[in-house]
């Protein structure tokens, strides 16, 4: 990657928010973790991330109900929704509401990387473009 990319990390899963963490640092990421949607909205201001890895499950606003509270806040940030409920209607809801991608937990480590670099290469495609 060419320059540091900026994740905020919203889950509520301490150890598997510390794991993804770590790997991604390892990576070359910029990464803070909020443990509730709220906190990563107002989280996203101060930090202005590139991409926004959101999970589905939290405490509080669940991230389908973030969402739509994201681009309102930052328009040019890309948002990943993760669950562990992945379904066909839980991806489609929130392509709807404006995540970028939809990814499965459990994944690999390996494989999160690949769509995060996917992500932010179509996001500096798209700035050149504008």
């Amino acid at each position: 990657m060419t320059r540091n990319v900026h994740l905020l990390l919203i889950e509520d899963e301490t150890i598997l928010a510390k794991n993804i963490r770590a790997y991604l640092v390892r990576n070359g990421y910029e990464v803070r973790i909020a443990i509730t949607a709220e906190v990563g909205l107002a989280e996203l201001k101060a930090f202005k991330p590139d991409i926004i890895l959101l999970d589905f499950n939290l405490p509080g606003m669940n991230g389908l109900e973030a969402l739509p509270k994201i681009h309102p806040l930052d328009s040019q940030v890309k948002v990943i929704m993760m669950t562990g409920d992945a379904g066909i209607d839980l991806a489609g809801k929130a392509m709807y509401a404006g995540a970028t991608d939809f990814v499965a937990i459990p994944f690999s480590f390996g494989d999160l990387r690949l769509k995060l670099e996917g992500v932010f290469i179509n996001a500096c495609r798209e700035k050149s473009l504008s």
